[in-house]
Parts: C-alpha cells; sequence; structure tokens
C-alpha cells in the first residue's frame, strides 16, 4: 500500500499521469482511506484550476496591448 508521502510527492510531481495500473491503482485505494490525501488532492486540483486561470488571464491581457 501507498504511503502519504508517496502518494502527495507522486501527485504534486503529476508521475500519476503515465504510472503504470498498479500503481494508479494504489494511489486511488490510498485516497479512498486517506481524508487528509482526499483534501490535498481536492486542494492541489483547486490550486492547478486557479493556475490555469490566471495562465489565461496573463495571456489574454497580453493581447490587447
Amino acid at each position: 500500500m501507498m504511503n502519504c508521502q508517496e502518494y502527495i510527492f507522486k501527485l504534486s510531481s503529476q508521475q500519476f499521469d503515465e504510472a503504470p495500473l498498479g500503481v494508479k491503482a494504489a494511489a486511488r485505494v490510498h485516497r479512498m482511506v486517506c481524508k487528509r490525501c482526499r483534501a490535498f488532492t481536492r486542494n492541489d486540483e483547486k490550486l492547478d484550476d486557479l493556475l490555469v486561470q490566471y495562465r489565461e488571464q496573463i495571456l489574454s491581457s497580453g493581447d490587447q496591448e
């Protein structure tokens, strides 16, 4: 089973995108049983969304100049 440190490292470094099925399954199981990692995942997704919006805002304001 995956521990919190390993889960957060892999999530933060986007290693789950290309991870083998076994690693993705272990991450899913860990997330199901660990409320702290579920919360971290939600916060990480929100941060990603904010960064995308910020980047789009900067790029669109640069086009107007």
